[in-house]
């Protein structure tokens, strides 16, 4: 999995990061695969949980402590909306469940150099 990301959401610039157990209860507490709420996320059929589960696990996931995360997220909520919170949710969850990576496994094809 990923290391920790920095992000700049409502909250202010936090390191954030969901790894194997933050993406499982995610699915728990929201009662779908992560990229079915990141769906929801996107296309505005988001329950609450779904937007507020992502970024609570996302910032214990990136070392903050638990009840550190939860303040956050209600000063969040005094300067931002839900609405404005679940574009926030949706760029977490796409970071970690959805990247590009240029070592791809195998030989380089023909003609491609290997940089050192």
């Amino acid at each position: 999995m990923r290391g920790a990301e920095e992000i700049t959401w409502p909250g202010g610039e936090h390191s954030f990061r969901l790894g194997i157990g933050e993406l499982r209860a995610i699915e728990q507490k929201c009662d779908a695969g992560c990229a079915v709420v990141m769906m929801r996320l996107l296309s505005s059929q988001w329950k609450i949980d779904d937007v507020i589960g992502p970024i609570r696990l996302g910032l214990i996931g990136g070392g903050m402590e638990e009840r550190l995360a939860q303040k956050a997220i209600e000063a969040a909520l005094d300067v931002a909306s839900p609405y404005a919170l679940a574009v926030t949710s949706a760029e977490i969850l796409r970071r970690f469940i959805m990247w590009e990576t240029d070592d791809q496994p195998g030989e380089p094809q023909a003609g491609i150099a290997k940089e050192s």
